[in-house]
């Protein structure tokens, strides 16, 4: 009894603790985020006094060690494989823990067994043979002195495993590690993306092993409370839902490995995390989770009722196990919202739930970019609705492109003058500067957006869109003026952005709309021959230029982004009946915005795509 005493309080301490850390950790957030006016007044000030040095020389150079000082674990080169090494080792002392380190002493003679006793290898005793993973004594039994002297023999021969059972073991964890990893390469072909995601698909499995190993070895829950499900939805929420199957199969195959095979727990639990996958990739809300939970609770419930009676069971005598099939499910929503904020912050992720709460436009960001830079504002929300569809369309994470396409110009609120979409008339503030002083300028709206980023709290993997949606291209109008005034130009590095190229599909996709939604603008007409010349001239120009390399789009995809954009772009043109009233005013607008178009003033996004 007194095992059990402390067990239970050492669990309920552990959660307490758990709880208390990710209520710091929110309310550390919620601080952050409220304090973003007076970090934005801050960096507007910086804005400002930095606005002279923008030609010093090595300006680039801080720049990219601004865009380099997010360390990570995830861009180590060969993450993927050192991860593989450490996880195939870390799943087989999983399996083997009994044997290595045999986890309890002989229990007292006239005490209540509060775990169950098995056999870590396969032994003689008391006149008959057991085999690995026998009961010996289960749960609440009262120990006699012969319970143990069986457990002192299983001690004794915990070693005792065949050498092709390890290699065996060894062979199966390899082989179905590498064919998922194979599946991840497919879908991650480069970037720390990839690197996440593999790290933390390891992460859950290692977890469910241990949840098995509890359950299935020691006895101290159902094993129908093994927590699959939970991992279903930790790898839908954050990875890929094309993932859950095979992760699903993979794991299972994995607690098999140190539990005999019982197929009706297999199909209960196999169920529960394959509707896990397919039902919460809807969710969106954290009320919509729970209610995916309760639904994938009923399904492994009436799963095992079906077994059940296909196998004859009496209802009073599987009744617990019915309730516990119940709970998993349920359970697995409440537990996967609670390692949500632990994963975010580990893994610097955004989970759908995040990225929603950034959709709002009332975030202190987005209102002051829409106060300061209105051009930027209205560029920035038709980019992020034809970004969104677009990623839809091919597979991608729709909601991550339009919260990124929502912030991905935020650093230009701090000197939005310099940027066409907001000057009004002919006065140009680039008049005042040179080339090389203008291109600064231009590329400090990175410098300036990464920094607000981070001070506010954006997740990595939408701060990620603010570089990237330039990679290293050139400002091309600044660059052609400098020659055109026959300038000096001591490297052309001084008109690129300072990269990283995309290194998602993701950031890729916007940066492509971003280009062909800021040059489709200058468009005279806007038929579908036009319109379909230039979104080839910018998407297969990055292509040649070498900034989709790293971002695993396929020529295939890249085709059919420039189809769709080709529609989208076509119809956002339509023309509409002009009035005889509005004859002179049309012309006259007509005439100011050819004049702004013709200068090309403020180095605009087209100036980086032409």
């Amino acid at each position: 009894m007194t095992g059990i005493y402390t067990y239970s309080v050492t669990i309920l301490m552990a959660v307490a603790v758990l709880a208390a850390i990710l209520v710091l950790m929110r309310l550390f957030h919620n601080r952050r985020l409220q304090s973003a006016q007076g970090v934005i007044q801050r960096l507007e000030n910086t804005a400002l006094r930095d606005l002279g040095e923008q030609a010093l020389p090595d300006k680039e150079l801080r720049e990219q060690e601004l865009v380099a000082a997010r360390p990570s674990l995830f861009g180590i080169p060969y993450v993927a494989w050192i991860s593989t090494a450490l996880f195939i080792p870390g799943a087989f002392l999983i399996i083997f823990f009994a044997n290595l380190i045999y986890p309890y002493d002989p229990p007292d003679p006239g005490s209540e067994a509060w775990i169950a006793y098995r056999a870590p290898a396969a032994f003689q005793a008391q006149g008959r043979s057991l085999v690995r993973h026998e009961l010996l004594i289960p749960k609440g039994k009262r120990i006699t002195e012969s319970d143990r002297l069986l457990v002192e023999e299983a001690l004794r021969n915990r070693f005792n495993v065949p050498p092709g059972e390890v290699l065996g073991t060894l062979l199966i964890l390899s082989v179905f590690i590498f064919i998922l990893l194979y599946h991840i390469n497919i879908l991650y072909p480069t970037g720390t993306e990839k690197n996440k995601n593999l790290i933390l698909i390891y992460l859950t499995i290692l977890i469910v092993l241990v949840g098995a190993k509890i359950s299935l070895f020691y006895g101290m829950f159902s094993p129908f409370l093994i927590p699959l499900p939970w991992a279903g939805m930790v790898i839908t929420v954050f990875v890929n839902r094309r993932l859950v199957p095979l992760t699903m199969l993979t794991t299972l195959i994995f607690v098999f490995l140190q539990a005999p095979f019982d197929f009706g727990l297999f199909l209960v639990l196999l169920s529960g995390g394959l509707v896990s996958g397919s039902w919460v990739r809807q969710a969106r809300r954290r009320d919509e989770l729970m209610y995916a939970s309760l639904l994938v609770g009923l399904v492994m419930g009436g799963v095992f009722l079906c077994q059940s009676i296909l196998n004859g069971h009496q209802l009073s005598i599987v009744l617990p196990d019915a309730v516990a099939s119940l709970s998993n499910g349920v359970m697995a929503g409440f537990l996967t919202m609670l390692t949500l904020p632990a994963f975010e912050r580990l893994f610097d992720f955004a989970s759908p739930f995040r990225l929603m709460e950034l959709l709002d436009l009332n975030t202190p960001a987005l209102s002051e970019l829409f106060l300061k830079a209105p051009g930027t504002y209205q560029h920035t929300m038709a980019v992020a609705s034809i970004a969104g569809r677009v990623a839809n369309e091919i597979g991608a994470n729709g909601l991550l492109v339009r919260v990124g396409a929502y912030y991905h110009d935020i650093g230009k609120m701090f000197n939005p003058l310099y940027f066409i979409e907001n000057q009004v008339g002919d006065e140009d503030q680039h008049d005042e500067l040179g080339p090389v002083a203008s291109a600064a300028v231009i590329r400090s709206h990175v410098t300036l957006g990464i920094r607000l980023a981070r001070r506010i709290g954006l997740p990595g993997t939408v701060e990620d869109f603010i570089p990237e949606h330039h990679g290293t291209s050139t400002i091309e109008f600044f660059y052609h003026k400098s020659k055109q005034q026959q300038s000096e130009i001591k490297s052309e590095r001084v008109f690129k952005y300072s990269g990283p190229k995309p290194q998602s599909k993701e950031t890729a996709i916007l940066m492509i709309v971003d280009s062909c939604e800021a040059a489709c603008r200058v468009l005279k007409g806007r038929d579908e021959k036009e319109v379909r010349k230039l979104v080839n001239r910018i998407a297969y120009g990055k292509l040649e230029q070498g900034e989709l390399d790293d971002s695993g789009l396929t020529i295939g995809e890249l085709q059919k982004i420039i189809d769709l954009l080709t529609d989208i772009l076509q119809s956002a043109g339509h023309q509409r009946i002009a009035y005889p009233s509005d004859k002179q005013s049309g012309a006259d607008e007509s005439r100011q915005s050819n004049l702004r178009i013709v200068s090309q003033r403020g180095g605009s996004d087209t100036d980086s795509s032409t």
